[in-house]
């Protein structure tokens, strides 16, 4: 029954997410990935929020496979990386905080474009 909260948030966030950008970017004409940047913004407050939440109140563990898990995964994962790297600077691992931003970043975007060379190495164009 947990995997069903999880696919059902997943979706609604997913759904929310593509209506989300698509909206913000008829609002804002410009090549900054603006509806991206403010989702990511967004599920970041709102990932903070719940997981207080649910540290200090006792809600049911569906709600959160629900909204954290399925909802904000399904919204933006960037929430996730931003919640993980904010509870190492909170327990004082600016370390591993550190570690997680820089390593993230640099090869989330090189592993990126390294699928893109190997898509056209393997799928060349007609």
């Amino acid at each position: 029954m947990k995997y069903l909260f999880v696919v059902l948030g997943g979706g609604i966030g997913a759904l929310l997410r593509y209506l989300s950008v698509e909206f913000i970017k008829r609002i804002f004409d410009t090549p900054f990935p603006v509806g991206t940047f403010a989702v990511n913004i967004i599920g970041s407050l709102l990932i903070g929020f719940l997981f207080t939440a649910f540290e200090t109140r006792l809600l049911p563990d569906q709600f959160r496979l629900f909204a954290i898990t399925g909802f904000l995964g399904g919204y933006t994962t960037f929430s996730a990386y931003s919640l993980e790297t904010t509870r190492y600077l909170l327990n004082g691992d600016t370390r591993l905080a550190l570690a997680n931003v820089l390593l993230s970043n640099l090869l989330c975007v090189s592993f990126t474009f390294a699928g893109m060379k190997l898509a056209k190495m393997l799928m060349p164009a007609p």
